[in-house]
């Protein structure tokens, strides 16, 4: 673990309680000993010391700051809605890859009783950001249609069979994976670009989305 999250990091006195205390007895530290705490909105990174700890909290005071160097994660991807706990799964490794921004896209073969939390998407990215050192977590928008997305957006090209290779894909358009039964003749006739990925099998979304995350960034 890189740091510890905490909303109000860049307080003079926070109390660590619940999970930001549990990550804190993982670490080992003990009285008097220093911890680096972020609120991961600010750039900054705040170094606490452990001024007291009992058995379900510590109080921490801070010592100084510093700005860490900002890394801009433009990298933009959309993604047909699927089974939350798919997103949840494999929102982990694409905070830890580098995308700025994910698009989640209720598409006609996306299935309309998944319904995602928010919330707890933030805590899994904030997780993910404590064990990877990202200083920011990946920003998530959710658009209810298509055409909604195209009203955000009018440079997309569709991750789908038949598509140029995406060795060829030079970046003037974002990338929009499909569901798990793959995009609709209405939704491909309003985005007509497209790009495939080079495999000789059929890739799960959630495995596309990932393969090509991982095809630009790393």
């Amino acid at each position: 673990m890189k740091f510890i999250y905490h909303e109000r990091a860049n307080a003079e006195n926070i109390e660590l309680s619940g999970d930001s205390f549990s990550h804190l007895k993982a670490l080992r530290l003990s009285l008097g000993q220093r911890v680096d705490i972020r609120n991961l909105k600010d750039g900054y990174s705040y170094i606490y010391e452990i001024k007291s700890i009992n058995r379900r909290s510590a109080d921490l005071e801070l010592v100084f700051k510093s700005l860490i160097s900002p890394i801009k994660h433009k990298f933009e991807l959309a993604w047909a809605v699927v089974d939350g706990s798919v997103i949840e799964k494999s929102l982990p490794t694409l905070n830890e890859l580098g995308v700025g921004r994910l698009n989640l896209v209720y598409c006609e073969f996306s299935q309309r009783n998944f319904k995602l939390n928010l919330e707890r998407f933030e805590r899994i990215l904030i997780s993910s950001c404590e064990q990877c050192g990202r200083n920011s977590i990946m920003e998530i928008a959710i658009f209810d249609s298509v055409d909604e997305l195209l009203e955000y957006k009018k440079d997309i090209a569709l991750v789908d069979f038949g598509g140029e290779s995406l060795d060829r894909f030079n970046g003037e358009y974002m990338l929009f994976v499909g569901p798990e039964g793959g995009f609709s003749q209405s939704e491909r006739d309003k985005i007509p670009a497209k790009f495939a990925i080079n495999s000789p099998y059929i890739l799960r979304s959630n495995s596309a989305i990932i393969g090509v995350a991982s095809k630009f960034l790393v």
